[in-house]
């Protein structure tokens, strides 16, 4: 007798049952890391399609202007993204703060993120998001030498002010109904919809007196019927 007659016979026995993976072991990806370029899947991986924007980034020593490409609604999620350390922009513009002597053009650039004072885009982005989390506006003046910038920080409801200012976390923050300038390097007032101003990079002063109401508006907290860019 061979040794296939002693196996174990399964005859009536149910088939053991495997889990479904949904996708091949050849085609799962973790939408948590990086892609090559450098970019989380995240950024690149959504359903909404890849759009062209333009945008303007300041340094301490730079003008920088050229477009973005990505797939995410707002600004501020696409410098907010987890992982990332750089900005890949096509047709740069670099110039000098003050003089605007253009020093340097290129096709592809990578700009780094940590030497940014703050950047904007020469329109609203559209998104049928609400916000994530109901925010009170409130003026502030933030100071990024060399740059003065004015506007609406835009802060969580907290019992006090000063809770809701060191509640701050977000490595850029945005700000609304903004201006910047910098006269001490000949830069004039510029007016913007939206700026998002690099946190580590600049000093937040909210003027003494302002009022603080821990409860929102009704209209604060939604962008239905409206636009949400950041």
């Amino acid at each position: 007798m061979n040794d296939l007659s002693r196996a174990p016979s399964h005859k009536g026995l149910p088939r053991p049952a495997f889990a479904p993976t949904g996708l091949s072991e050849s085609t799962q990806k973790d939408h948590t890391q990086p892609d090559s370029d450098g970019y989380p899947a995240g950024m690149l991986g959504s359903f909404n399609p890849v759009q062209p924007l333009p945008i303007t980034v300041v340094t301490e020593h730079l003008i920088i202007q050229g477009v973005l490409r990505t797939r995410l609604p707002r600004l501020t999620d696409v410098v907010n993204e987890p992982n990332i350390d750089h900005l890949v922009l096509i047709d740069a513009t670099f110039m000098e703060v003050g003089s605007r002597r253009v020093v340097a053009a290129s096709g592809v650039s990578q700009i780094q993120l940590a030497d940014m004072l703050f950047l904007h885009t020469s329109g609203p982005i559209e998104s049928g998001q609400e916000m994530r989390t109901a925010k009170l506006p409130i003026r502030a003046i933030l100071l990024a030498p060399p740059f003065t910038i004015e506007g609406q920080i835009h802060l969580p409801m907290e019992e006090e002010l000063q809770q809701a200012v060191d509640s701050l976390s977000d490595r850029f923050l945005p700000v609304t109904g903004a201006k910047y300038w910098a006269y001490g390097v000949a830069e004039s007032l510029n007016n913007v919809e939206l700026l998002v101003v690099n946190r580590a990079r600049a000093h937040i002063a909210i003027p003494e007196g302002t009022e603080w109401h821990n409860v929102a508006p009704p209209n604060v907290g939604s962008s239905r019927g409206g636009q949400n860019i950041w």
